[in-house]
């Protein structure tokens, strides 16, 4: 009989590669005159977008539900076996209707885009609380982040991406749903290798000699994971589900500086390149607006300390798992990494762009 998983944010980039994995492991069975062994059920707030309609061709089903509705959510989640939960933050940040409300609130972008993620995984995790009989022993896994505020002894006080979904995932599944706690992995995600997209204004700047640099305030010696997330997060959610719950994982396919991540692009590409830190006013001023450039800083500087995953530095054993601990626990998982990413990328309107002032 074959299992269901419930999978929100299936058209986004972490969701639609979950989805994508567990297509592809129906495909194999099918291959093999097996019966598809999933069940894949994707939710979305618009079930006719080109996106889910694609999904939608390959066997996936799809239902309408909003992480701003509760009564939407519950019935879309109803019946799973295992249910991978994410939710977004720079959508709410960056709407126009959502600076609107903030500004008649009196409170920041990143304050008001908070508010907003911390609402999603609050109903999210209620949701999936009503089915917690259906699920299997680790079948809630949401992607989520180290805490920065608690793992910073309060150092970074407004890193909000960051503290919204850790302070629901998993702070509030604990406090107020312990019986989906105990079926409940998370999932935290290395740097995205698709971010000098997200702020071209930083990453891999062209100078006038015709040299490219990247510019954070991240400590040039800080090792951080990076991550393909379309390509991997399918793979690490099926890796994790085959493992015992309450544990927290990275998902990364390669551990590096931001000055050998700019080392490896710069061979790769025959171009000449370097990584240069930089102070916070410095990230904000590329980023040309505060509230942004100020979000961006912070993350930058904490992933010097206490790190990505909030565990670097602090003098105690680490308990974040990465993919190396999953394969020693005897679960395979193929992770991309940065060198065959770079490789596999189209960098021409990187390359061609205009130097910078």
């Amino acid at each position: 009989m074959s299992r269901t998983i419930a999978i929100i944010g299936a058209t986004g980039n972490q969701g639609g590669s979950v989805a994508a994995h567990y297509l592809s492991l129906n495909a194999q069975a099918t291959s093999t005159g097996s019966t598809p062994p999933y069940h894949i059920r994707g939710l979305t707030r618009n079930p006719t977008s080109p996106a889910a309609q694609d999904l939608v061709s390959k066997g996936v089903e799809i239902v309408r539900a909003d992480l701003d509705d509760l009564t939407t959510l519950t019935p879309a989640l109803a019946g799973a076996n295992l249910i991978f939960s994410i939710t977004n933050y720079w959508e709410p940040f960056f709407r126009p209707d959502s600076r609107a409300r903030a500004a008649e609130q009196g409170i920041s972008p990143r304050r008001y885009a908070y508010d907003v993620e911390y609402q999603q995984g609050k109903n999210i995790a209620d949701a999936a609380a009503a089915t917690v009989s259906s699920l299997d022993p680790n079948g809630f896994i949401a992607s989520t982040t180290s805490h920065a505020g608690k793992c910073s002894d309060g150092k970074f006080k407004e890193l909000y991406h960051l503290d919204a979904k850790a302070d629901v995932f998993p702070d509030y599944v604990n406090e107020k749903h312990p019986e989906l706690a105990k079926k409940m992995s998370c999932l935290q995600t290395g740097t995205f290798m698709h971010s000098y997209l997200i702020a071209p204004a930083s990453y891999l700047r062209r100078l006038k000699d015709g040299s490219f640099e990247t510019c954070f305030t991240t400590h040039p010696d800080t090792v951080v994971p990076h991550l393909d997330p379309v390509a991997d997060v399918g793979a690490m959610v099926h890796a994790v589900s085959q493992l015992p719950a309450g544990k927290s994982y990275m998902a990364a396919g390669s551990l590096s500086t931001w000055t050998e991540w700019m080392e490896i692009w710069g061979r790769l590409t025959g171009s000449k390149a370097r990584y240069r830190q930089v102070s916070e006013d410095d990230m904000v001023a590329h980023s040309g607006e505060e509230a942004l450039g100020k979000e961006l800083a912070d993350m930058f500087s904490y992933f010097s300390w206490p790190g990505l995953d909030g565990e670097s530095e602090k003098g105690v054993e680490r308990t974040i798992l990465y993919p190396d601990d999953i394969r020693k626990l005897g679960v395979d998982v193929s992770m991309t990494t940065l060198e065959d990413y770079i490789k596999a990328t189209d960098w021409s309107a990187v390359l061609a762009k205009e130097p910078v002032e």
